[in-house]
């Protein structure tokens, strides 16, 4: 049926509702660790456009949230979305399909268009991924907007579309298996721009008025909302926007109305990937608001510090009474001052001790090692910090690590990675651009799965790995104690090796092929072949000799 302007606002007022009790905490953690979007969680309107970051200076005075942050959305990037890697791949969920050459062709062609498509400077994929993950460390919750980039007179390609979306505007409600089921982007517009964004669209009746004006005012905003559901009427039969299992529509919030025509999607063009969830809970849990309370002492023991400092470069002078030198103290440099000192040398002014900095130092120390923690800052300085480790001790390091961070790459794959992907390939089709697709794949209905190949989904096989080359270890010391290399049989040394290459992301291009292994031992068996016969040749030579002679001396007889 038709969307209902009326229950659009009712249920968006009711979703503003269910996130209010989030926000407080949001609030404190965006003014320690991302100042620039705290004074716009301190007005319902649109953003302020200057002085975001003063209120901001009057909550936090330490930067230790800010900078883990930047640490952990690199870490983010680094590992899941790493720049110059292909971070994923596809295949066929049929295992028979996998072995055909047409069906991994295709895959692999499918592949390198999402990946050149994605990292089109006018897609944004790597500053909207920037902003998720940053907003994943301070509000638990990260949305982007997947689209298409429309065909236009400075656009004539077309292609992918990726915007992140503030925390602050976007309200979302899910299912009873906590998958999103609406979402609500609110944003606002002048005339001017809403002229821009919807041409020859009609507007509502309290925006009419304003633009009947002769100059429009523009610094009078009106709120909207772009509203996508799921569709109560999907019919794949239809020919109007019934044939998209999503349905969407722009709303003007104060005069309920329907801005434009209703439209649909093929798959929800929001994806909001979460850190961590709570049970019954929509919203995500950030590290941000984890370490709230270190982020808060921290910033109270900064401003302590400060005060402490700054008495102890100016401090507090003391003096015995107000006829002391008359009430009067030079503190210029090589001032002299009569009268501060009695006939027995004892100080009559002297400055007031400030307290003890270790102490305040060592506490501050504590709190900002919660904050990095909380962050995976710290667990990421292990490797630099013990650079004498072993490549054994190396892969147990990274096992640990991948076994810290597997919830964070759950979370990474199933809510954003995955249904990112999902999306990609459904708007590449809509485009007509999906590759002509292998009859036996067409046959199979063209079932998918996604490989996940970046350094973090790779270092889950970290702990096979350390336990091959310990156990390898323990071999070679066994073979070198007995002078029996036998030993060394168990392991299957060209099967293991490509694979723990690939696990540790060792480039396919630095590996030999089949073939080129092949050619290497045959070389070598014949270097080996030709070494052996010159060390006999003295004595095959001798032998010959001797055969010839005594050869002569039989014909002789």
């Amino acid at each position: 049926m038709p969307l209902d302007a009326d229950r659009i606002v009712k249920q968006y007022e009711q979703a503003k509702q269910l996130r209010q009790p989030h926000e407080p905490g949001w609030r404190s953690a965006a003014a320690h660790c991302i100042p620039a979007q705290y004074s716009a969680w301190l007005t319902d309107g649109p953003a302020p456009s200057n002085s975001k970051t003063e209120a901001a200076r009057r909550v936090s005075y330490d930067t230790t949230g800010a900078r883990s942050l930047l640490k952990y959305a690199s870490v983010l990037n680094r590992l899941i979305t790493p720049d110059g890697q292909k971070w994923h791949g596809l295949m066929a969920s049929d295992p028979t399909l996998r072995k055909k050459a047409r069906v991994r062709a295709y895959f692999d062609e499918l592949t390198n268009l999402l990946f050149k498509m994605r990292y089109d400077p006018k897609a944004r994929f790597k500053i909207s991924m920037n902003e998720v993950y940053k907003s994943m460390g301070v509000y638990g919750s990260g949305p982007v907007y997947i689209g298409e980039r429309r065909v236009s007179l400075h656009n004539p390609v077309g292609g992918f579309k990726y915007v992140a979306c503030s925390m602050r505007d976007v309200f979302f409600l899910v299912d009873d298996d906590g998958e999103t089921s609406i979402v609500f982007r609110r944003f606002w517009l002048n005339v001017r721009q809403f002229k821009e964004k919807f041409p020859g669209v009609p507007m509502a009746p309290d925006m009419a008025a304003e633009a009947s004006k002769p100059s429009p005012d523009e610094t009078r905003y009106f709120e909207f909302i772009h509203y996508v559901c799921r569709a109560d009427d999907y019919d794949p039969q239809a020919i109007d926007r019934r044939r998209h299992p999503w349905h969407a529509c722009y709303v003007e919030v104060k005069g309920k109305t329907i801005i434009g025509e209703e439209t649909g999607y093929r798959s929800m063009p929001y994806k909001i990937p979460r850190t961590e969830t709570v049970a019954g809970d929509a919203y995500g849990y950030s590290p941000a608001v984890l370490s709230l309370a270190a982020l808060g002492t921290a910033s109270q023991i900064k401003k302590t510090v400060l005060k402490q400092g700054n008495k102890a470069v100016d401090p507090v002078i003391l003096a015995a009474d107000d006829n002391t030198m008359n009430g009067e103290f030079d503190q210029r440099p090589g001032a002299v001052n009569y009268g501060a000192i009695d006939r027995q040398g004892r100080q009559l002014v002297k400055a007031m001790e400030t307290g003890n900095f270790r102490v305040a130092e060592n506490l501050l120390a504590d709190e900002r090692r919660d904050v990095e923690d909380s962050f995976f800052v710290t667990l990421f300085q292990i490797l630099t910090e013990t650079p004498e480790m072993t490549a054994t001790e190396v892969m147990e390091r990274t096992a640990e690590k991948a076994a810290l961070l597997a919830p964070t790459m759950g979370r990474g794959q199933s809510e954003l990675i995955g249904p990112t992907i999902e999306r990609e390939i459904d708007i590449c089709d809509e485009m007509g651009k999906l590759p002509q697709m292998p009859p036996e794949l067409v046959e199979a209905e063209g079932e998918y799965e996604v490989v996940y190949t970046s350094p973090l989904a790779r270092s889950m096989y970290a702990e096979e790995v350390s336990g091959f080359m310990r156990s390898v270890e323990m071999a070679l010391g066994v073979a070198n104690a007995t002078q029996d290399m036998e030993i060394l049989d168990h392991y299957d040394f060209d099967t293991a090796m490509p694979e723990i290459a690939e696990h540790m992301s060792v480039p396919a291009r630095w590996m030999a092929d089949p073939d080129k292994i092949k050619a290497k031992r045959k070389g070598r068996n014949a270097r080996e072949e030709q070494s052996e016969m010159m060390k006999n040749a003295p004595a095959l030579a001798s032998a010959a000799k001797t055969v010839t002679e005594m050869g002569g001396r039989r014909a002789r007889g």
